[in-house]
């Protein structure tokens, strides 16, 4: 069986994600000291580039790779950031990829700021070059991604979430940026109409397998933990191995649920039963089965465009989802 790392997923696109992380960074520079000192902070726990990864096959998949095609995955990746950033605080999150977050370090007022600091450098780049079409996109994107963002807070900890709202929640603070990465790809090259949405449908459909992969390793890093219980209970979020669970279970465990949840007092001991609950009813394999049903229905998808190595690595990338550990 072939094991798939990003290292070999990205082999094709090696030369364009270096001169990407190159222009990346430069675009964080700051003369302001406090500004620059967050920066440097935040390229020591930088992330895996998942969406230029998209934007560099993406475009290598259907034509060439320009100047247009790097300030893409720059100004996409500028509003990847700003997101992460607002959504610790938004979270009371003290942690980002097992560092301190910049909210933790510098407080909530400064981490909101910069990250809107970092939200108008992605519009300057699509102002700055006269890019009509991808400041249309962003700015439609970013309005949907705060949407989804109040709709998160409003049931973030509700009991009662319905499968539905997830999908809507996770469409708007995920889904959709990865599928602006898509769409901004086809358009850039002056694609027709429909191959446009057809991508565009493609990135929606990574975009949702991405993020129950993420809200799935949640859970079993839950799972993993026996020592900061109070910290994973604080952050713990109704996602859908829970929604599952708990549609599938008896009127006296919800009780049960609902009075645990409401225990201002629960220990270590009753987190260990709710994850198992959890584990036991089916949450964890029905997520795994929805993250399988939108990864087939993205590789079909790809189906309709050339062959060639890009398309090849696009659908490893997908593939490569469902088996990460991080």
């Amino acid at each position: 069986m072939l094991i798939l790392t990003l290292k070999k997923i990205n082999f094709i696109i090696k030369n364009e994600i270096e001169i990407f992380e190159t222009l990346f960074r430069n675009n964080f520079y700051s003369k302001i000291p406090l500004i620059q000192e967050i920066n440097n902070y935040f390229f020591k726990i930088k992330g895996k580039y998942i969406r230029p990864i998209f934007v560099f096959l993406i475009t290598k998949m259907l034509g060439n790779i320009s100047k247009k095609t790097y300030d893409l995955a720059i100004l996409i990746e500028l509003i990847h950031t700003a997101s992460l950033i607002h959504d610790d605080v938004i979270d009371f999150s003290n942690t980002r990829r097992g560092f301190l977050s910049i909210n933790a370090i510098w407080q909530n007022k400064t981490a909101v700021i910069f990250g809107d600091y970092i939200f108008s450098k992605s519009l300057n780049i699509a102002i700055k070059n006269n890019y009509i079409d991808y400041l249309n996109l962003i700015s439609k994107t970013i309005e949907q991604m705060s949407e989804g963002e109040i709709l998160q807070m409003k049931y973030f900890n509700n009991f009662f979430i319905k499968e539905y709202i997830y999908n809507i929640i996770i469409f708007k603070k995920t889904a959709i940026l990865i599928s602006a990465c898509c769409e901004g790809c086809a358009k850039s090259l002056n694609k027709k109409k429909k191959i446009v949405l057809n991508i565009k449908k493609f990135g929606e459909l990574a975009g949702m397998a991405f993020q129950i992969k993420d809200d799935l390793l949640d859970y079993k890093n839950h799972m993993n933990d026996n020592e900061n219980y109070f910290l994973l209970l604080r952050e713990f979020k109704i996602t859908l191995p829970f929604i599952y669970a708990l549609k599938k279970t008896s009127k006296k465990y919800k009780n049960w649920l609902f009075n645990e949840f409401n225990n201002k007092n629960i220990n270590k001991y009753s987190l260990i039963k709710i994850l198992n609950f959890i584990k036991n009813s089916g949450g964890i394999e029905y997520s795994i089965y929805k993250i399988k049903l939108f990864t087939n229905k993205a590789l079909l998808l790809l189906n309709n465009y050339p062959n060639n190595k890009a398309n090849k690595s696009l659908k490893n990338l997908i593939l490569f989802n469902k088996e990460r550990l991080l």
